[in-house]
């Protein structure tokens, strides 16, 4: 494949990335307000617009990554290297909805984990958390992540 077209392929998929996310941003407004089949208004919250724009994302990174796995112009150092990544990020979405389910089993209605290489943020809607709720938030990650409790932030959110 000649060098050119690899530009093109590239220039292509950012291009495409960048009108997934312009769509995304538009079409996930928080709060979005939005005619009802029956003319009512409803609202997308903050906790399902930002679901949404995680796995929109996470679902362009890995769709990336696959196609450098994939591509025979990719040399191996790529492919190991996007292999390694995606495998990396698939092991982050998997801790993050395990977090998510346990939080939300300790009674949180709603909650939003990110699991970054340092940080893992937690965002919870309450009005405030007391001590010992995040204490035991923090206990829940540090349980299933062995992540110090110097990097687990806990946010509460009122949305």
């Amino acid at each position: 494949m000649s060098k050119k077209k690899k530009v093109i392929i590239l220039a292509s998929m950012v291009a495409l990335l960048v009108l997934t996310g312009c769509l995304n941003y538009f079409l996930n407004k928080t709060p979005t307000a939005s005619a009802g089949t029956n003319g009512t208004l409803t609202y997308t919250d903050y906790f399902t617009a930002s679901q949404n724009d995680k796995n929109a994302s996470r679902t362009e990174t890995v769709m990336y990554y696959d196609a450098i796995i994939a591509s025979e112009a990719s040399s191996a150092e790529a492919k190991a290297n996007a292999e390694a990544e995606r495998a990396a990020l698939i092991a982050n979405m998997e801790t993050e909805q395990r977090l998510e389910a346990l939080i939300k089993a300790l009674g949180y209605e709603k909650c939003l984990v990110t699991v970054g290489k340092e940080n893992i943020n937690v965002i919870i809607k309450s009005d405030a958390l007391t001590d010992p709720q995040v204490a035991q938030i923090v206990d829940v990650v540090t349980s299933e992540t062995k992540r110090d409790e110097a990097y687990i932030r806990v946010k509460p959110i009122d949305a």
